[in-house]
């Protein structure tokens, strides 16, 4: 604010106006500057990329700065009024960021009312048109999205400053921070989601192993040896459905989520209480997964621990249905107790772990339990059935909880276990370098469009239709983001219509009355079926889900192999972004039911007397633990549709971005001699590197 004359701020009392006259004044000097911003704003309209001008220029430069000139008088003067009454104006209290987001999300109202639900007010919408138009919503909002995750997370912690600090932890980041900087420099926004994604790939430097193990094998009290801290409870049986990871921290603490989204820290014995059946029974507080953070040396290097639900029926299953619950881990143990013989579940989970790319490890628990002559005689036993029924070699390898017996544990972790962290950080990063040479080859066919040079991406531009991408492109988009609505509305129906569970299981009463079984229905057979029924129904949904975004990505490949891209995503990396769904457990154990004299009724008669017979057995129990999983799975389905939404948008906003530039409508990035050092770069880049196929130039 500029110096005002002391005969302007020294007035006299009695010309002071009162205290509601000065506020008045105040908004409207406030007010006539909004006015002056857009008077600022229709000068430069002309200077706008936007595709909306809302007026004609007919000013000339030259009238522009004379216009200009004068707007800065009347400002000069608003000050000089507020100076007259001895005020200032007030400096701003709300920082940029919160009224950008405010905006976004004006904006993100905006794009959900081009809804085709919202659109039928107008009139009808054919089906051919709806699917494209919620194609135009999710890319439209893909983009606005991107715009506020660089509001909230790159305002804090950029790009710059996250690959420095990879720099200086020892990776290998030079190319990554040149992509980085050009992309910056040439406003290539596109491709940020990428560099994001494998920045955050090298932050994450974690080995997660999961633990499966029948009832009773020992898990916790292996784990609880392996970190030197009793931090499980032992001696009682765990909640199935509650995963709980273990990983370095400073301090001994722990954390649980709830199936409603809350999260709580709590105290070692609240834990035990969450986590248990006698604490928990039922799960009826809907705990949905665990942290626990450990100052144990073993984990300070990165290994993550995860005490994971034993898989049990599911193991009879098959990979395809079993997928969505699996931990997304890099490495699994299997514990058998030595006191028990290896069956069918151990088999079908070591089988289900090898066929969802998941290298399993043998641990004969207790092996304290075992002379050295019966040790060697079990584990030998053991892998030669696992080598007879799966065709693999597994070595079995003895373990023990009892401090006298550490040298055992001792052994495996320091002969198995993190050589295989050292070698699971050698694949990420030579994993990461090949996607960040297909991201080095994107960022060039981006500059050869805006250079118009480059045989392969000319020839790419002339080969490929836009028009059908781009119709491919908002049907992805279409048909990835409908999926969050999807699984809502299954898992609502799962969740408020315990008649629908009731009704399978009716059917299944009348299926055995008709074979003429046993003349009862046990309490076990009967929390089986509840379990199959209910899980059966969230299978299908999942698996439907599970094809729409392998579709995607197939369309996503087929599209990048048109362009000449060798960046695009794989059924992998959405495979692991659909796993660790929470399963349904029945916590209260239902009566058995009694079939003596029904194979004399008609099956209509069987049938109701099944569902009355079903609604005593189970009856409110089955409707309060269906609505507790219908909203853990919602929160976990939220989280997984955004997770793989945001996979496939950041390749197919790079696409789109290319497409414009190929059809001349993205015009920010402009040809410079800047931009065509720095394209020489990328290509000596491609040159230079060695060891890895990928970052050489095709």
């Amino acid at each position: 604010m500029p110096d005002l004359k002391p005969e302007i701020t020294q007035m006299r009392s009695q010309e002071l106006l009162n205290e509601n006259q000065q506020r008045h004044l105040s908004i409207s000097c406030q007010h006539i500057d909004r006015l002056l911003c857009d008077a600022e704003h229709i000068l430069h309209e002309v200077d706008s990329p936007s595709p909306f001008p809302r007026h004609m220029i007919d000013v000339t430069p030259a009238q522009t700065r004379a216009l200009e000139d004068h707007i800065r008088r009347i400002r000069e003067q608003l000050l000089r009024t507020l100076a007259w009454q001895r005020m200032k104006p007030e400096p701003s209290d709300i920082p940029a960021t919160r009224a950008l987001l405010v905006l976004m999300t004006f904006i993100d109202i905006a794009i959900e009312e081009l809804k085709p639900k919202y659109m039928r007010g107008s009139g009808g919408v054919s089906q051919e048109a709806a699917d494209e138009l919620n194609g135009v919503v999710y890319e439209l909002s893909s983009a606005a999205q991107s715009m506020e995750r660089y509001i909230r997370q790159e305002f804090g912690t950029n790009l710059e400053s996250r690959l420095k600090e990879l720099e200086r932890g020892g990776h290998d980041v030079a190319l990554l921070q040149q992509i980085e900087e050009i992309v910056t420099r040439h406003g290539l926004v596109e491709f940020r989601s990428r560099i994001a994604s494998l920045a955050l790939r090298l932050e994450d430097n974690n080995l997660e192993v999961a633990l499966f193990g029948r009832v009773s094998s020992g898990k916790s009290s292996l784990l609880n040896a392996l970190l030197g801290i009793n931090v499980l409870p032992v001696g009682v049986n765990p909640i199935t459905a509650v995963p709980t990871r273990l990983r370095y921290g400073k301090q001994l603490q722990a954390a649980v989520a709830y199936a409603s989204g809350r999260e709580d820290n709590v105290s070692l014995d609240e834990l035990a209480t969450l986590i248990t059946e006698q604490g928990n029974p039922g799960n009826e507080r809907s705990v949905v997964r665990a942290l626990v953070e450990v100052p144990a040396p073993r984990l300070k290097q990165g290994i993550v621990l995860v005490d994971t639900p034993g898989l049990g029926s599911l193991a009879k299953r098959g990979a395809a249905e079993t997928m969505a619950y699996l931990p997304s881990c890099d490495l699994a143990l299997l514990l058998i107790d030595s006191g028990n013989a290896l069956n069918d579940e151990d088999i079908g989970t070591l089988r289900i772990l090898y066929e969802s790319g998941i290298p399993p490890l043998v641990l004969l628990s207790k092996s304290d339990l075992l002379a050295a002559g019966d040790l060697h005689r079990v584990t030998g036993y053991i892998e030669a059935q696992l080598q007879r029924e799966l065709g693999a070699s597994i070595r079995v390898h003895p373990v023990s909880a009892l401090a006298q017996y550490s040298v055992l544990l001792d052994n495996f972790f320091e002969r198995e276990l993190f050589p295989r962290f050292e070698q699971a950080r050698s694949l990420r990063e030579a994993s990461v370098a090949r996607k960040i040479g297909a991201l080095r080859e994107s960022v060039i066919a981006a500059l050869e469009t805006v250079l118009d040079r480059g045989r392969r991406t000319k020839g790419a531009s002339q080969a490929v239709d836009t028009s059908e991408v781009e119709t491919q492109l908002r049907r992805v988009s279409g048909e990835v983001g409908e999926q969050r609505a999807f699984l809502d509305r299954a898992f609502l129906e799962l969740g408020e219509r315990p008649d629908v569970i009731l009704e399978e299981l009716a059917e299944k009463v009348v299926s055995r009355v008709a074979s003429g079984g046993s003349h009862a229905i046990s309490a076990f057979e009967l929390s089986e079926w509840t379990h199959t029924v209910v899980q059966d129904r969230v299978d299908r949904a999942l698996s439907h889900s599970r094809d729409v975004s392998l579709k995607a990505i197939q369309t996503l490949q087929q599209i990048a192999k048109q362009m000449g891209r060798s960046e695009a995503p794989s059924q992998e990396d959405a495979e692991m972004l659909m796993r660790d769904a929470p399963r349904f457990e029945i916590g209260v154990i239902p009566g058995k039911i009694s079939l003596a004299h029904w194979n004399w009724l008609g099956n209509w008669m069987i049938r109701f007397l099944a569902r009355n017979s079903l609604r005593e057995s189970l009856g409110p129990s089955l409707k309060q633990e269906l609505h507790q999983y219908g909203r853990a799975l919602s929160q976990w389905s939220e989280q997984m549709t955004r997770k793989v939404q945001a996979l496939m948008n950041s390749y197919a906003d790079a696409y789109r971005a290319q497409i414009n530039r190929i059809t001349g409508i993205s015009p920010e990035a402009v040809a410079s001699p800047e931009m065509e050092h720095d394209l020489a770069l990328l290509l000596r880049s491609g040159i230079a590197a060695t060891g890895d196929g990928a970052q050489k130039r095709a």
